[in-house]
């Protein structure tokens, strides 16, 4: 039986304002299993959205100040990290403080809005 012959998906083209979603759970996040065990769930690492420098600068925000990313589903805004990344991409937990795939409807290689701040 010959293989498929698939080729890969084309670029996300990006607006202004928007980048490709990397996400993947943390070791410890908002789990089932750390669920009345405070001591486990404190030893998590702090949720973040990382960017680049390149973002980070057209967004004109620095390390430690809030910023969002949204989807017609919902935002989360969470401290910028700025990251050793390419541009156009945005990082962010997939399961610390919000869901994302439940509660924005996005996961991995999807786009998703990004701005300075809280979400209105």
């Amino acid at each position: 039986m010959p293989r498929p012959q698939v080729g890969p998906a084309p670029a996300a083209t990006l607006d202004k304002g928007e980048a490709v979603l990397a996400t993947w759970r943390q070791l410890i996040d908002d789990g089932s299993m750390q669920s009345g065990e405070p001591y486990m769930a404190a030893t998590a690492r702090p949720a973040v959205i990382r960017l680049s420098a390149a973002n980070a600068t057209d967004l004109g925000i620095a390390d430690g100040e809030p910023v969002t990313i949204s989807t017609q589903s919902g935002a989360l805004t969470l401290p910028a990290l700025v990251t050793d990344m390419p541009s156009g991409i945005v990082w962010a937990p997939a399961n610390s403080g919000v869901n994302l795939l439940a509660e924005l409807g996005v996961t991995a290689g999807d786009t998703v809005r990004v701005s300075v701040g809280r979400a209105s």
